[in-house]
């Protein structure tokens, strides 16, 4: 499998390589995959002549290929009927998620490259690291004990792209959506490892693609059917987690009463119609659209784009497609030059971190840069470098700001990081905001951070994490001279609150 991924890869490298401009090439290809709801049950013959209209108006510009099909114009797939469904003409999500795109971007071809079957589980047919044994816990008969349908799907999409590139069409993959989880749901090992496999399946296809970073909206299940009572719940709680904890990953929350008047199912109360799935399909696109805007900005041009009382974002110069918020404060003249405090956050999501931090940068007059996609757990650290080494010098060379007074802030792994970054860049700084986080531990005490750095460590009391580590940091930042101060408050792992935070600004502000 690596083998075939590699040679396939190498064939499209221009692919990868020039993805730093977003929905810029011929066709932008999404990534579809699930189980039954994801293969879809929708009849066709159930939708309005305006949704024909809409469906025909874009057929032209939306292409889909289906469990290793040939591409073929968005539109139903044929079904046998039989005692699940006696309909002849079937369609899932990938149906509206077509038109909702192609009519969002109007001058745009895609391609849907979906693989979906009933009854699976990733934790085993679905695994990227499949094997035998997982699959036998899990799956039922032989021809599904013995699938590998992450294997199949890497297959499709190097096969479609291949078939762009013999037609001298570039493209890009621009988001992936994930419809399964009722599988897992019934066995507690499945259950109970839902969100480590979730969070596998996506790096996996980032390795295996060769992409810096993939936009991914999961369906969040609400049926419920096998022995294990907890698995559902489970199942739920960890798709809602795992979206919420990636910067670059959504998620669709569903209802688990009965009347589904969310997304309205067939009478087994497992399957969505074609009503659920028409919703489905618009709300998959839309989050897409929403996550691809989040993740590009416009480059900066000018200081007359900073706006005193707003947050403004902006794309680096670079490869990594690295996005950075920067907030002036009200009544601050943006080419006034002021102590700035770069922030980092343990999710990537820069921009929400600053808004804990707006009041009391508005108070001491201090500007605000919160950083985007640098997140706990990056795999390839030779990229995470370049992320980093990116998007600090597109803030040092075009914000506004005293070189003497740049700090560094972040939050667990965004404190961790902050420190870190001291042990490497050649731009001062003059101290570190540190939110419930620590150097890293033991392999970190031997580094050799910049002197005379002022630290101030903001530690909830019941943050037993940071408070463990906080005693020996500061005997290893002492070597470096810094100066150290601690600040408590009532809480656990959290952003400390505004009164303790006016505080923080207060002491490590002070010259």
């Amino acid at each position: 499998m690596k083998n075939i991924v590699f040679l396939c890869l190498s064939l499209f490298s221009f692919w990868h390589n020039s993805q730093a401009q977003n929905f810029d090439k011929d066709v932008q290809i999404v990534l579809l995959a699930g189980q039954s709801n994801m293969a879809g049950g929708g009849n066709y013959e159930n939708l309005t002549d305006e949704d024909y209209q809409r469906i025909e108006n874009v057929q032209d510009r939306v292409s889909v290929i289906f469990n290793g099909s040939k591409p073929y114009p968005l539109s139903y797939y044929k079904n046998k009927p039989g005692k699940k469904y006696n309909f002849t003409k079937r369609f899932g999500p990938e149906l509206f998620i077509g038109v909702t795109l192609a009519e969002k971007y109007p001058d745009k071809n895609f391609l849907l490259i979906k693989r979906s079957q009933g009854g699976t589980a990733l934790y085993g047919a679905w695994n990227p690291n499949w094997s035998s044994e997982k699959a036998k816990e899990v799956e039922k008969g032989d021809y599904k004990q013995n699938l590998k349908l992450y294997e199949l799907h890497i297959a499709d999409i190097l096969k479609g792209i291949q078939q762009l590139e013999q037609e001298n069409k570039s493209c890009q993959i621009i988001g992936f959506g994930w419809m399964q989880g009722e599988n897992d749901a019934a066995y507690e090992v499945s259950a109970k490892s839902y969100r480590k496999n979730l969070k596998n399946l996506k790096a996996s296809y980032q390795r295996d693609l060769n992409l810096n970073e993939l936009p991914a909206v999961y369906g969040q299940i609400n049926s419920r059917y096998g022995e294990f009572d907890g698995g559902p719940d489970m199942v739920r709680m960890a798709i809602a987690k795992t979206a919420n904890s990636d910067y670059s990953s959504s998620y669709i929350p569903t209802t688990k009463d009965l009347s589904w008047s969310d997304y309205p199912k067939h009478s087994d109360n497992v399957h969505y119609n074609a009503e659920g799935q028409k919703r489905l399909g618009v709300v998959f696109a839309e989050k897409l659209i929403r996550l691809n805007e989040k993740l590009y900005g416009d480059f900066f041009k000018d200081v007359s784009q900073l706006i005193p009382g707003e947050t403004v974002k902006f794309r680096a110069e670079g490869t990594t497609n690295m996005v950075y918020h920067v907030y002036v404060p009200k009544k601050v003249k943006p080419t006034k030059r002021k102590a700035m405090i770069i922030a980092f956050s343990p999710a990537g999501d820069g921009e929400r971190f600053l808004e804990s931090l707006k009041k009391v940068a508005d108070e001491n007059k201090v500007l605000l840069v919160g950083c985007d996609k640098l997140k706990n757990g990056m795999i390839d650290q030779e990229l995470e470098r370049l992320m980093e080494d990116e998007v600090l010098a597109a803030i040092f060379k075009n914000i506004p700001h005293k070189a003497s007074k740049v700090y560094l802030a972040g939050f667990s792994g965004g404190a961790m990081r902050s420190y870190q970054l001291t042990t490497r860049i050649d731009q001062n700084i003059a101290g570190i905001i540190a939110y419930g986080g620590w150097l890293g531990g033991d392999a970190y005490q031997d580094k050799t951070y910049q002197k005379d750095l002022k630290v101030a460590m903001v530690n909830g009391i019941d943050d037993t994490g940071a408070n463990k580590w906080k005693d020996k940091d500061a005997e290893t930042l002492i070597k470096f001279n810094a100066e150290i101060k601690e600040f408590s408050f009532s809480g656990g792992h959290q952003v400390a609150p505004e009164e303790v935070n006016a505080k923080v600004f207060k002491w490590i502000l002070k010259k």
